[in-house]
């Protein structure tokens, strides 16, 4: 195969594997920025309503105790609102951070509360050495994380601050709060919810999405329509690589083993440079760009190799011997040779 042709196999498969991450990232910055607006908070968060005279500390114990996990739960003071109190356990949906950690497990069991801030904020901070803190009006609490939106977003002005059943800034009742709870709280274990914050109903989270997809198109159709094209062309170069080798395979004079060797040849070149190209592809995207579904991604670029591999090796393993050198014919081009040599 000629170094033209192996580099529009290399650099094809590059292109096309490099497109399936990019569409999948279009949708997962549209993901992330939701995500902003909503302060973390997945799409099935929900909002709840109490009448509740219970204070904060009591209900983190009964949180803590109820075995419970999986949730997260927000809390919010009417009156600042750029501040969010977490509490949670297990896995939930986060914010995405851009530089430090989200809060975790142990911060909602120590005894101070820890920080995430959001870009803006950081530029308020006290540092006296290489650990920031954010001070809250009586105490200054360690900074673990900044998360911040590229567009101007309220985000980057806000505050998260982690509670703990052995400490809380919150003193006063549950209805005075705008609170929201995420994870197995608003969904499996909804029941539960009502009881613990003696709610008195449960309702789905308000909040405004922008769409971060060029123009007005759907995030979505952006991805299928990248998809297409991506999937266009790893059909294109599989075409384009069978039809190099049987051209080379139809012209072939040998016999039948022979022949079996050249395709199995001309199928292990194809494994080498397709390989390289869309490993490529696939890490070059996976670096630069913004994701969250890397499954989904490792999924697809695995489906759309795997189908090039198929139609290629199958593509290579039908191509039908046109002419197979009978043992005479064989005897005479040694001959041939041995007279060349010869001379």
């Amino acid at each position: 195969m000629k170094i033209k042709q192996k580099l529009v196999l290399l650099l094809g498969n590059f292109l096309a594997f490099f497109l399936i991450v990019w569409a999948f990232s279009i949708g997962d910055q549209q993901t992330y920025q939701d995500r902003l607006n909503r302060n973390g908070l997945s799409a099935a968060s929900l909002r709840v309503h109490t009448k509740s005279r219970e204070t904060v500390p009591t209900l983190l114990t009964k949180l803590s105790q109820s075995g419970l996990t999986n949730y997260q739960v927000q809390i919010a003071d009417p009156l600042r609102k750029n501040v969010t109190y977490v509490y949670g356990a297990g896995d939930y949906t986060q914010l995405p951070i851009s530089s430090g950690r989200m809060l975790t497990d142990s911060d909602f069991t120590a005894p101070v509360p820890f920080v995430v801030v959001g870009d803006t904020v950081t530029q308020r901070l006290y540092q006296p050495a290489t650990q920031k803190y954010y001070y809250n009006g009586h105490q200054y609490l360690s900074v673990v994380g900044t998360v911040g939106a590229a567009q101007k977003a309220d985000i980057n002005d806000h505050v998260f601050i982690s509670l703990s059943t052995a400490q809380s800034a919150l003193k006063k009742a549950l209805r005075h709060y705008t609170i929201y709870i995420d994870g197995t709280l608003a969904t499996t274990k909804q029941k539960t919810a009502k009881k613990l914050f003696a709610a008195t109903r449960l309702t789905k989270a308000k909040y405004a999405l922008v769409s971060t997809a060029q123009g007005d198109v759907n995030p979505l159709v952006w991805t299928i329509l990248i998809l297409a094209s991506a999937l266009l062309l790893v059909l294109l170069l599989a075409r384009y690589y069978i039809q190099l080798q049987r051209q080379q395979l139809n012209g072939s004079r040998l016999d039948h083993l022979l022949y079996r060797h050249l395709q199995y040849g001309y199928i292990r070149q194809y494994f080498l440079y397709a390989l390289v190209g869309i490993g490529g592809g696939y890490f070059l995207g996976s670096s630069l760009l913004y994701l969250l579904s890397y499954q989904q991604i490792f999924l697809t670029v695995a489906l759309y190799g795997l189908l090039q591999a198929v139609l290629v090796v199958a593509g290579i393993m039908r191509t039908k011997q046109r002419h197979v050198l009978t043992e005479a014919e064989e005897d005479e081009e040694e001959e041939a040779e041995e007279a060349e040599d010869n001379e």
